[in-house]
């Protein structure tokens, strides 16, 4: 058609509803287009800062199988067979003891979001008590200890308090659990590991 006869269509789409609506879409898309980079960055995983831990790292080396060689408790303790195995892409380690036995529990090893080293201990005691780990005395000992904040529903009752794990080499481990009963400690329980060879 004529150029005279689009003008009316022209100068109604340049001025008109349409232009605002055009201007508002492409405005949409141009946001979008900006925002996607990041949020294609925010799906991809974070750099764990488990990474970041050597002390964790001693816990990952136990990976396999371990023997109950010595206990020492003052409320007995089985003996038995206790394994390690690293999950989670790396980022947990999970302890199984006295497997097969009434006493068989779990313990969960991880990198808290401060970069902190936790545990959290499924007891037999029918409990869950959440540690942290305190300043390392030494390269080879590891203490962990309940945080009042995060046990505040067990304070009272019977429930691991404290843990402290000592690497003796690659295939020797000391560990001894502390038992507290009316908010104050009852008692320990001690055990050395040997790796079993494959």
């Amino acid at each position: 058609p004529p150029r005279s006869t689009l003008f009316p269509y022209t100068t109604l789409f340049r001025s008109g509803p349409f232009m605002k609506s055009f201007k508002a879409c492409s405005l949409l898309l141009l946001t979008v287009a900006a925002l996607a980079p990041g949020a294609i960055a925010a799906e991809k995983p974070a750099a764990h800062s488990a990474a970041k831990n050597s002390t964790f790292d001693k816990f990952k080396s136990l990976a396999g199988e371990w023997e109950v060689a010595h206990t020492s408790s003052d409320h007995g303790m089985p003996g038995g067979t206790v394994s390690y195995k690293v999950t989670a892409g790396g980022a947990a380690v999970v302890e199984t003891v006295f497997q097969g036995t009434p006493h068989e529990m779990l313990t969960m090893y991880y990198v808290d979001t401060d970069g902190g080293l936790c545990l959290t201990h499924y007891c037999v005691l029918g409990n869950r008590p959440h540690m942290r780990a305190l300043p390392q005395t030494t390269a080879d000992t590891i203490v962990f200890k309940c945080d009042h904040k995060d046990n505040a529903a067990i304070e009272n009752e019977d429930h691991m308090h404290q843990a402290t794990f000592t690497f003796l080499d690659a295939d020797h481990l000391k560990s001894e659990w502390v038992l507290y009963k009316d908010g104050k400690a009852d008692g320990a329980h001690g055990f050395t590991l040997v790796r079993k060879k494959k």
